[in-house]
């Protein structure tokens, strides 16, 4: 009877493999459309420049990945979910050999891929923080699991080095190293130290091996200077407030309700499990119901806490119990710091989520739960087309995008309001190396132009900018500055004819929708 089962959730976990083949059509048939006029321009600015560039980014993401910068933007977006896509697909293969899952492995994997392109979407995918944490992480915990399974100790060490690396991937988002090594000691520590000596010795080597190849500690060291500067001119930029509010929120709407569901259950029902089992049924429909309609990740972690309570009370071993509780915590240490809160970039670690969720729905229950949530993820893929014409903060339509626009080699597909603007600045902008901005959103411009600001950031912060100008030996007369008519200059920072030394030297010139304010040397190059 057991192998019919096993049977019956082997064949529905062919729509995992179609679901991938579907989504993954929609996102590589348009990975050439449309561009990401801030977010990614800015990390593009940031790979292309950052070593000729003062920045205040200490420790972060470009450095690491720089070895796989390409300035053809189409094939830095296939490099970018070709490592993301190999590294899930290995984790999550991984981890359903580990937990002896009712489905075949590979079928996990491949629901590993299709959760990628449900979070990442068609655009937005150059390698910066986010994802480059998720590809070392994915890499580090499935060496971690291949020592779980085979307990050979070697590749605890390139584990190891992954982690080292991770730190300096963006520093609030380091502590994700302590589940991971908060399980280590619990399980190893005791009984063999042999796995938590191997994994620090390749943190350090992962160290060692940072400052010797990719940045020297002096440089390093010095990064923080600028992070004293810049903390000067912008209080805003990650306030102590925004650490208070995101840990509050973390623990009011997740830690809280679940510890007390669990702290009730666990010293005074009679019956757990069948009681848990009713609450589990609660929460269950209200994440069915907020799938559907309104996504509630608050929602999503309390069902979780509870499913892995639910585990802990079944004979398994205490490696399988934490280690679940390590992939649901990743996601709070890796998106700690991000600049937003946690509903809005919890969100980008669902592959965490989703294979502590599998792992539980496939090891505690039968095929009826489990064709729910491939219910689910059947509703997700049915929808997933409608990214094609969202219209939000990233500012473009992808149906939209057939404007053939040749960008460092490669054609990138723009909409006709934006192939004009670009064509409108071109004959201003194009190859000029001091320009100022009044909006992230014309970095775009200034990437495909090839127009280079002071430093590439995403606030208009004029004091700062006066100081960066200042320590480059120029004067704020030595910039072209670049206004959209949407988005102005705020007055309180950068009111360009104001802030020069000499306004009446430039020339107003209004083209489409900017105003740009040209020194008296300004030459088209």
């Amino acid at each position: 009877m057991e192998k019919v089962q096993y049977r019956y959730e082997n064949i529905v976990s062919w729509i995992f493999v179609i679901g991938a083949l579907f989504t993954g059509f929609i996102v590589y048939s348009n990975l050439d459309k449309g561009f990401i006029f801030n977010d990614e321009a800015f990390y593009l600015f940031l790979y292309k420049d950052h070593e000729s560039l003062p920045t205040v980014d200490s420790t972060n993401f470009y450095r690491i990945f720089k070895f796989l910068f390409t300035e053809n933007i189409y094939k830095f977006r296939l490099i970018t979910y070709g490592l993301l896509n190999i590294s899930t697909f290995i984790f999550y293969f991984l981890a359903s050999k580990y937990y002896k899952l009712k489905v075949s492995p590979f079928f996990i994997g491949i629901l590993g891929i299709t959760i990628n392109f449900f979070t990442w979407g068609i655009s937005n995918i150059a390698i910066h923080q986010y994802i480059g944490n998720t590809i070392l992480i994915n890499i580090s915990l499935s060496l971690l699991l291949i020592y779980l399974i085979y307990r050979k100790l070697f590749p605890l060490i390139i584990s190891g080095f992954c982690l080292g690396i991770l730190l300096f991937n963006g520093i609030p988002h380091t502590i994700v190293v302590i589940p991971i090594g908060a399980f280590l000691f619990i399980n190893f520590w005791k009984k063999d130290k042999r796995p938590v000596f191997y994994i620090i010795a390749g943190g350090l080597l992962g160290i060692v091996f940072y400052f010797t190849f990719i940045e020297s500690f002096s440089k390093f060291v010095s990064q923080f200077e600028w992070i004293k500067y810049y903390k000067e001119f912008h209080t805003k930029q990650h306030p102590k407030r925004f650490f208070i509010f995101w840990i509050l929120k973390v623990v009011g709407f997740i830690f809280i309700p679940a510890g007390m569901l669990i702290g009730y259950l666990h010293k005074f029902s009679k019956n757990k499990i069948q009681q848990l089992n009713y609450i589990l049924m609660i929460l269950a429909v209200i994440f069915v119901i907020s799938t559907l309609f309104y996504p509630i990740i608050f929602i999503n972690y309390v069902l979780l806490a509870l499913l892995i309570f639910r585990y802990f009370l079944e004979d398994i071993s205490l490696e399988k119990k934490t280690m679940l509780v390590v992939f649901s915590l990743i996601p709070f240490a890796l998106s700690f710091g991000s600049g937003a809160y946690f509903e809005a970039r919890g969100n980008l670690y669902d592959i965490y989520y989703y294979i502590a969720l599998v792992a539980i729905i496939l090891s505690l229950y039968n095929i009826r739960f489990y064709s729910i949530f491939i219910s689910l993820f059947i509703f997700q893929c049915l929808i997933f087309p409608d990214r094609l014409k969202d219209k939000g903060w990233k500012d473009f339509v992808f149906v939209e995008q057939t404007e053939k626009v040749n960008v460092n080699g490669s054609d990138l597909y723009l909409d006709k309001g934006r192939k004009k603007d670009i064509e409108d600045l071109r004959p201003y902008l194009e190859n000029q190396p001091n320009v100022i901005y009044s909006s992230n959103h014309l970095m775009g411009y200034l990437y495909i132009l090839n127009a280079k600001p002071p430093i590439y950031y995403y606030f208009t912060l004029k004091n700062y900018i006066s100081f960066i100008i200042k320590k480059v030996g120029k004067t704020p007369d030595d910039y072209i500055y670049i206004e959209s008519n949407d988005y102005p200059f705020y007055p309180k920072e950068i009111v360009p004819l104001k802030f020069v030394r000499n306004p009446e030297k430039y020339k107003v010139v209004k083209t489409g929708r900017f105003t740009l304010y040209l020194p008296s040397n300004f030459q088209k190059k």
